[in-house]
């Protein structure tokens, strides 16, 4: 077995589920935007916006970022660099959230969003070496009335462009099961539906995506160990998982450190759990650093570290013939990789 250099990880091909735009932002972007928009920057240097120690404490800060994007050239700008971004860290294909409720209830229209992450995705794909797809989050503590208006709002776009529906922000306090009008319109319109779940909140906001809503992934999953039954279910299913350590370290403070994340435990049982950034701009922490870091965390070899790379592919939404295409690339650049750091052939 391959010993995984950190060099050699970063720069291996992978598939990324779990990233928000917002999130992903650059610190600088949105220094600049704020000035420009007229919205007060807390901190004197932008190197000091993304430090926080809770999730509360970095949902204050997303209502910084979420203030500054007021038109779809602010949008498509931070789509773009994440997409750059993404880019760097080897990211060959990335399905990416993003979340109108925030700049909604601040007076900027759904469309406007949807004009200028929509271009950008476009401009990325013809640009960078970097395929893409969306996924539009609705804000849970917004209500039944918001989802539903999102689905119907993502129900009418380009299905390659907004792949799917999902629902992020807290858990506690939330009736999910208040959603189900939302996600049955999201099935009948054909859009994948994926949650966050599991994060701060019990196992059973799992289930209640998968058995009720007909989720197709499920967003962080953390507590689904808790519920054996259902941990087979979603074994037996193949239902992906798609799990950011370091942001369950940094942003939901629910483990100490990556080595205490049950991800580990997660894939020895057969779950498809893949590694994800979730908010990498905010966190100064790409989806490459997480690779290294879980690495390390558990002593992962280069084979496994592949296996985690080509995972991501079986667990993305892309169509099947994109799916094929994506694996033949892996395999040529793992090999590549290999001959160029001198390392034995895949076996």
């Amino acid at each position: 077995m391959t010993v995984a250099a950190a060099e050699h990880l970063r720069r291996l091909p992978k598939v990324e589920l779990h990233c928000h735009i917002e999130g992903a932002s650059r610190a600088s972007t949105i220094a600049d935007l704020a000035r420009r928009n007229g919205v007060e920057f807390p901190v004197d240097d932008p190197a000091d916006l993304y430090k926080f120690t809770s999730l509360n404490q970095f949902l204050d800060i997303y209502d910084v970022i979420c203030a500054s994007l007021q038109s779809a050239d602010d949008f498509h700008r931070i789509t773009y660099e994440c997409l750059e971004d993404a880019v760097s860290a080897g990211v060959r294909y990335r399905e990416m959230f993003f979340s109108p409720g925030f700049v909604i209830r601040l007076g900027v229209p759904v469309s406007t969003v949807w004009e200028g992450v929509s271009a950008a995705v476009v401009d990325a794909r013809a640009d960078l070496d970097v395929g893409c797809r969306m996924i539009l989050d609705f804000d849970k503590p917004s209500g039944p009335g918001h989802a539903l208006e999102m689905a119907e709002f993502a129900a009418a776009q380009d299905r390659d462009l907004l792949i799917g529906m999902g629902a992020d922000s807290v858990e506690r306090g939330i009736d999910h099961r208040a959603f189900a009008e939302a996600y049955a319109a999201a099935g009948r319109a054909g859009l994948k539906r994926t949650m966050h779940a599991g994060e701060d909140g019990p196992a059973e906001n799992i289930a209640i995506g998968v058995r009720e809503f007909g989720c197709d992934r499920i967003d962080h999953g953390f507590r689904l160990l808790d519920d054996p039954a259902l941990t087979d279910e979603i074994i037996d299913r193949q239902i992906p998982l798609t799990v950011c350590p370091t942001s369950n370290v940094m942003i939901a403070n629910v483990v100490p450190d990556v080595a205490s994340h049950p991800i580990a435990r997660q894939r020895e049982l057969g779950v498809l759990a893949t590694v994800n950034s979730d908010d990498p701009g905010m966190m100064r922490f790409d989806v490459a650093d997480e690779y290294v870091a879980v690495a390390e965390a558990f002593d992962y070899t280069l084979e496994e570290m592949e296996a985690i790379a080509l995972d991501g592919i079986e667990a993305s939404w892309a169509p099947d013939d994109e799916k094929a295409a994506l694996r033949r690339r892996f395999e040529s650049e793992f090999a590549d990789l290999r001959s160029e750091y001198g390392l034995p052939a895949r076996a």
